[in-house]
């Protein structure tokens, strides 16, 4: 057996990280975790531009929410994230997996499951508590047992796959769940 050595574990750890990193932007279907092809990502505490999918409403419910969650914050999210996102299905932790990672696009998503009754402000907080800049990422359980939050995340995904902006994503949100009957959360729209 050999002796501990603390540079060996420090690379121990990194190489975790980096795997996670990798595992979650396979879940993501690829791509970047900051920014999207085509768009630049905004320094923190800039205002969205009208053709940027990056920067999150002030009511998104992230605290400083044009902070973006460091590849580091991402990482060690997931790797400690609850059972009730790894063992939920697939499609459940893939939400989990894009809300962890682009909180810059569903927190500008409303959510139509009735959560609003439970104060939260946008699809995002049905994933993720809300957070001041530099506090760590807390996951939230409503999402995993309701379809409607799943649903309206991976729309946005898929839209931003395809390159849709901020307001087609929201208007095809509104459309997809809007007449459901439940009120929706009082989600600012995005800039157009």
């Amino acid at each position: 057996m050999r002796p501990f050595d603390p540079r060996r574990a420090r690379r121990s750890t990194r190489a975790a990280a980096v795997a996670m990193s990798l595992i979650l932007l396979a879940l993501l279907g690829g791509g970047t975790v900051a920014g999207c092809a085509g768009h630049e990502s905004q320094a923190p505490g800039s205002s969205p531009t009208a053709d940027s999918p990056v920067g999150m409403p002030s009511t998104g419910g992230m605290g400083d929410s044009t902070m973006l969650p460091t590849p580091d914050q991402i990482s060690a999210a997931w790797a400690t994230r609850p059972a009730y996102v790894s063992h939920n299905g697939h499609e459940t932790e893939e939400a989990y997996a894009f809300a962890v990672a682009r909180p810059d696009v569903v927190g500008w998503m409303p959510c139509y499951c009735g959560c609003a009754a439970m104060d939260h402000r946008s699809n995002l907080e049905c994933f993720l508590k809300r957070r001041d800049s530099g506090a760590s990422i807390a996951f939230e359980e409503h999402a995993s047992y309701c379809d409607v939050c799943v649903k309206t995340a991976l729309m946005a995904k898929q839209m931003l796959a395809q390159g849709a902006t901020l307001r087609q994503m929201r208007a095809a949100v509104d459309d997809a769940f809007g007449g459901n009957g439940a009120p929706g959360t009082p989600t600012e729209l995005p800039p157009s």
